[in-house]
């Protein structure tokens, strides 16, 4: 199997190569990204990470073969035609994107910043045949709706990886109710940024259903929306969630690779229709099969909840304009 995966030589993109390494030391993975020499750095580094899985420590019994990890031109992409594609490629994040207070404002600069490198990798792709495309840019649902609209492939090939979301809520129900984070279930839908929508009518804990307080709904929102702030406010905008990022996305690029996915998942899709939307990315619950978008399952949501997921839409929509 071949990964591509388009910013290789950035936080993310390398968080990313290395995670798929570990998980899967028969992955082929590719870096491309315009600054050539970094790429080519991180390839290095990785390959000779990947030499302690196949020569462990205190042993001459080779357990496993070496990851293929090469550097790889845009233009080349072409013909390579791999089987899954990742879209890391970002400009610097804006300075002040570590204030809660001018997140919308960032977000915005953001986009501007991003959206025309987004667009030309888009129009790059246009001439391509159309593969399972997992998008990672921030702001990371307006940038998959242009990625998707200036490659003018059809909608099933694209996700917004948005799990972070859902692992930091676990993180936190588990903390305030005293089990461990693999005993919750607690999606969460919306907006990847402020407008999160956490669906805490399906939310489980050992695997039992279970209701929280106002007040606790409250503070669990607010500690998932402003965990990437705080996390940027410690180590500096020059970083990131780069560690849940890298291993979310990983998980989610080899489920889709196997092919065995059996429940929704939610992730930024172009709506069409569902849930009333129309022409815009939203985090939303999703099947699979064959790689690709399949179904985008209809929940029934509690009447909070669905005016949270208008609250998302409305903040979205008026950036989806090409």
């Amino acid at each position: 199997m071949q990964i591509a995966i388009i910013g290789g030589a950035g936080t993310i993109g390398s968080t990313v190569a290395y995670s798929l390494s570990i998980m899967d030391p028969e992955l082929e993975i590719f870096l491309v990204d315009i600054d050539q020499d970094s790429a080519e750095g991180h390839a290095l580094d990785l390959s000779y990470s990947s030499s302690h899985l196949c020569n462990p420590v205190g042993t001459s019994t080779p357990l496993v073969d070496s990851n293929v990890i090469k550097t790889l031109p845009l233009p080349s992409l072409h013909d390579l035609n791999p089987d899954l594609l990742i879209i890391t490629a970002s400009l610097p994040r804006p300075v002040n994107s570590s204030s809660k207070s001018s997140t919308k404002g960032w977000r915005l600069e953001f986009l501007k910043l991003n959206k025309p490198l987004i667009t030309s990798i888009g129009t790059y792709l246009e001439s391509m045949t159309p593969i399972p495309v997992i998008v990672v840019t921030n702001p990371l649902d307006r940038i998959t709706y242009h990625l998707w609209k200036s490659s003018n492939w059809p909608r099933k090939f694209f996700v917004g990886y948005s799990l972070s979301e859902q692992a930091r809520m676990a993180y936190y129900i588990s903390q305030l109710k005293q089990v461990a984070p693999s005993d919750v279930y607690c999606p969460v839908l919306g907006e990847h940024g402020d407008y999160v929508v956490p669906i805490f009518s399906r939310a489980k804990v050992q695997n039992m259903p279970i209701e929280f307080s106002p007040q606790e709904r409250q503070n669990l929102t607010e500690q998932v929306r402003d965990a990437a702030y705080e996390v940027i406010r410690l180590r500096g905008t020059e970083d990131s969630s780069r560690w849940v990022t890298g291993r979310g996305v990983s998980l989610l690029a080899l489920a889709l690779l196997s092919d065995n996915i059996s429940s929704p998942i939610p992730l930024s899709v172009p709506l069409e229709g569902e849930y009333g939307f129309n022409d815009v990315c939203l985090i939303v619950p999703v099947l699979f099969s064959n790689r690709t978008v399949t179904k985008i399952v209809e929940w029934d949501l509690s009447k909070e909840e669905k005016i949270e997921l208008q609250s998302a839409y409305n903040s979205i929509k008026s950036d989806c304009v090409l």
